[in-house]
């Protein structure tokens, strides 16, 4: 537990980072099944995504694994990765990941609306993670990031980093992890001003049930600020009314902490999966018709030695992006010759 409590200390001197923060692209999820179960803290188990997103939980089940995404996201914009797991001796498991965002094809004018022609914008997204058990109940991780942004003219680079501590009780299916994200700073500036990024501190639970095959996920994220509210103020709604001047409840603003994830296991080669994000949905959803806004749904085949994912994220009632997975272990056909 001293592990634990002196990771907390030390985080809670970081700065709390504001709703100017850039490179958003950093928090983006890419797979199937984390962006269904709301990008799970604590989801320690033989998938690599697990580990490029948390460095705590890389451990040597991943070793060789091979992971690929797309993202059909919202209009032409199209998200693809991919990630690879291999052991470093006997020091800890390493995770590579390369992401690549492709924001689609925009149409330049001047100032008089006159075609110019066309141009694009794009990020890519390399990061290298190092997980080391320390114990058979405590794990340490950390990750680098560089970020590679070209946005019309306008290009930026940025290094961040990923630390994170992970307890987990195998027997008992359940494990638990605090995770400091984007810390870091702008190696090159779009223009002459530097902007921040957007530090996050995280905690999360995960439980297998005893008597069920269902594992539950329960996240609180943004532990470095209580009002997320701010974030999303609207002057005016059109009646000369401030929305932003009603009072937000408490166990309102506690739970746009609060995100969660279930996924039900149908014998070995079948998961339903599904998560619900409360934040998400106070912040996008329509009064008149509500829908499924902050819900999200997907499932999981496995297939000999490949694994497919799919999952569907409701962010609005106009569009909801498509997540889909593939990946496999290498070291199982190794031991197959």
């Amino acid at each position: 537990m001293r592990f634990f409590i002196l990771f907390v200390i030390s985080f809670s001197f970081v700065k709390a980072q504001n709703h100017s923060s850039s490179y958003l692209a950093l928090d983006l999820p890419l797979s199937a099944r984390h962006s269904v179960l709301n990008e799970p803290i604590s989801l320690y188990s033989n998938d690599l995504e697990s580990g490029i997103f948390n460095p705590a939980m890389l451990n040597n089940k991943m070793h060789k694994q091979l992971s690929l995404n797309f993202v059909d996201y919202f209009s032409d914009i199209n998200f693809v990765s991919a990630a690879y797991a291999l052991p470093l001796s006997d020091f800890g498991t390493i995770g590579i990941s390369v992401k690549s965002i492709n924001y689609g094809e925009f149409t330049e004018t001047d100032f008089t609306s006159q075609l110019l022609g066309t141009f694009g914008a794009n990020e890519q997204i390399i990061s290298f993670g190092l997980g080391k058990e320390l114990s058979e109940l405590w794990s340490v991780g950390a990750s680098v990031k560089t970020l590679f942004s070209n946005l019309y003219d306008y290009q930026s680079v940025v290094i961040a980093s990923d630390l994170a501590i992970a307890y987990k009780k195998e027997e008992k299916n359940f494990s638990m992890s605090l995770l400091a994200k984007n810390y870091g700073k702008q190696i090159t500036t779009y223009t002459n001003t530097e902007e921040t990024l957007p530090f996050q501190l995280d905690f999360g639970l995960s439980k297998e049930l005893e008597h069920l095959p269902f594992l539950l996920t329960l996240n609180y994220k943004n532990i470095q600020k209580w009002d997320l509210t701010s974030i999303y103020e609207i002057p005016n709604n059109g009646n000369n009314e401030n929305i932003s001047s009603k009072e937000i409840k408490f166990l309102n603003k506690l739970f746009r902490h609060i995100d969660f994830g279930g996924e039900l296991s149908i014998g070995k080669h079948i998961q339903l999966r599904m998560g619900y994000n409360p934040k998400r949905r106070q912040e996008l959803k329509v009064d008149s018709y509500l829908g499924m806004v902050g819900f999200s749904w997907g499932l999981g085949i496995k297939i000999s030695e490949f694994k497919i994912n799919y999952g569907r994220s409701t962010y609005h009632l106009h569009g909801s992006p498509n997540y889909f997975s593939f990946s496999t272990d290498f070291s199982k056909f190794y031991k197959k010759q």
